[in-house]
């Protein structure tokens, strides 16, 4: 039975937030690692600063903000650590002043070093103490998000929703020695939650307290080459994740109390003004160019949707004089989506339309392909927490449900890929089931048939972990011998454009892709966003998005 791998959390307060409690407790029920130490840093070594007058303003605007957005669980509860590790061995650090008067010999240094620690895990706030960075196999690891002196200096989040952008940036470093500058163990990119300072760092620190389990399973999986290669991937990339930064001052921070006022107004507004389904329209060429570089989509030709409905999600098949439009068909009053087809003949004429799936739970994205000569359909069936096969038995209408794929899973817009003898399956899924916008991970996994029952999960999972890269948005395609992945950039808003990504690597130990092109619906100023394109046989196709007003029926 392979050994776990013995693991020291670096504390200086017994009372943790809710989603460093959660992190622990996942890592005392692994099979791959154990808690072999609790390492108390000297509180004296912590600044207290709540007198300021600059931060009175700036707690009171956190304050109200949790209280107008407390989330699904409130991330910043405190729960003392010491119900989980009642019986794991705890140690004291000196304060800095009393080792330096000692000449650095801490008995408490010697007792760390002489357990042979994987990994030392700081939680909480204060400042890191380096000298533990070399006492491990695998370095001290830190949350950056948390680097600031006291829980009411921090302002993760903050600044990002009073400034609006569209992203905010969470992870995880490792220092492995005195003077050596952090890498970047993790890097989630995430969408913004525009109106809620409170909401934001939710979304940011229930993602954060997924980093450290996934990554020490990986190192008990696969070893010291594991952790070797997310270093080098970071450092390659000059990936570096800084604390967050000082506390505004007084002033400032009652200029941003009226900003966020201002920003939750316009989110009201907005509320009242739009429905939150869009308005999806379809947008389409035949026999153009297919160089998605150079295809000018300000020519398409546009498929609009009787007026209660939208179509979205399309993807094309050819079969002799027809083409055959699979898509998401959303009905506003049902508020749910089912599959339908849209039949074109070779001049761009819509023959007719037809339902072909339907569900109790929504459905869409209908990721239609082909294997020797049988047509199969993976449908998004997030709402059922499963990945869903179906079989067509009589082309194009007639479908039969095969298997779930995988089940109890929170995934979307499943994408599959058959490549050098293998069967390729991209899929976003949330692990932290967010209510709020889309998740920022792509997985990655693979088998040799597209029906087996157990799917191999990639080691390098999520091989994406940015909301602007991730999400799929179309079929992955070969052009002269480059494979190229498109994806949505679901930062800001939902469908707010997609991109093209070239797959340098992949196999199955390694992915790397880089951004191609970037598709925004600039051409018409009335269009807010697109999300899908494909391609087949010289017809391409893409959908576009209106808001849709609530009184007033869009023009």
């Amino acid at each position: 039975m392979k050994g776990k791998l013995k693991i020291g959390f670096l504390i200086s307060d017994e009372l943790v937030p809710q989603w460093e409690y959660d992190l622990v407790y996942k890592v005392l029920n692994s099979e791959y690692a154990g808690i072999e130490l609790l390492i108390f840093s000297d509180q004296e070594n912590v600044r207290h600063d709540k007198s300021r007058p600059a931060g009175f303003i700036f707690r009171l605007h956190n304050k109200l903000d949790s209280l107008l957005f407390p989330g699904k669980d409130n991330f910043a509860v405190k729960k003392n650590i010491l119900e989980l590790t009642g019986d794991v061995r705890r140690v004291k650090l000196e304060n800095t002043k009393d080792r330096e008067s000692m000449g650095k010999t801490n008995s408490a240094f010697a007792e760390i070093r002489d357990l042979g620690l994987d990994v030392i895990i700081k939680l909480g706030y204060g400042r890191i103490d380096e000298e533990l960075a070399a006492m491990s196999n695998y370095g001290l690891w830190t949350f950056p998000m948390t680097a600031c002196d006291t829980e009411s200096a921090d302002t993760t989040g903050y600044y990002e929703v009073i400034e609006k952008n569209p992203v905010t940036v969470s992870g995880l470093n490792v220092i492995m020695g005195m003077g050596q500058k952090p890498v970047a163990l993790a890097r989630v990119t995430e969408s913004t939650c525009s109106y809620s300072i409170s909401l934001n760092r939710e979304k940011l620190y229930r993602r954060a307290s997924l980093f450290v389990p996934r990554i020490l399973k990986g190192i008990w999986n696969y070893g010291p080459s594991y952790f070797q290669g997310i270093v080098n991937k970071s450092e390659i990339q000059d990936i570096a994740l800084t604390p967050p930064l000082t506390p505004p001052s007084f002033l400032e921070s009652t200029g941003n109390l009226f900003k966020a006022v201002l920003i939750l107004l316009q989110q009201i507004l907005k509320k009242i003004v739009y429905t939150d389904p869009f308005t999806w329209t379809l947008l389409y060429q035949l026999e153009g160019d297919k160089d998605f570089e150079t295809c000018s989509f300000k020519d398409f030709k546009k498929l609009i949707p009787p007026g209660d409905r939208f179509w979205a999600d399309p993807f094309v098949l050819k079969s002799g004089d027809r083409y055959f439009i699979f898509v998401e068909e959303f009905i506003y009053k049902a508020n749910k989506g089912h599959i339908s087809i849209l039949e074109m003949d070779l001049n761009g004429c819509l023959l007719g339309t037809g339902k072909i799936i339907e569900n109790p739970y929504h459905m869409s994205y209908p990721f239609v392909f082909e294997s020797d000569g049988v047509c199969f359909m993976i449908p998004e069936t997030g709402g059922n927490r499963s990945i869903d096969l179906y079989r067509c038995t009589e082309f194009p209408w007639k479908w039969e449900f095969v298997k779930s794929i995988m089940k109890d899973i929170n995934a979307v817009d499943t994408t599959l890929f058959r490549y050098e003898g293998k069967w390729w399956l991209f899929t976003l899924i949330d692990k932290i089931n967010s209510s709020l916008a889309v998740s920022p991970e792509l997985y990655l996994f693979y088998a040799d048939d597209f029906l087996a029952d157990n799917w191999i999960s990639h080691p390098m999972n999520p091989i994406v972990t940015d909301v602007r890269l991730a999400r799929p948005a179309g079929k992955v395609f070969i052009r002269d011998g480059i494979v190229y992945r498109p994806s949505q950039d679901c930062s800001g808003r939902y469908g707010n454009s997609f991109d093209i990504n070239e797959i340098i690597t992949l196999t199955t130990d390694s992915y790397k892709e880089k951004q191609i092109k970037k598709i925004r619906p600039d051409w018409d100023p009335t269009l807010k966003g697109t999300h899908t394109f494909n391609q087949n046989e010289g017809f391409t196709i893409i959908d576009v998005y209106k808001l849709r007003r609530r009184f007033i029926r869009n023009l």
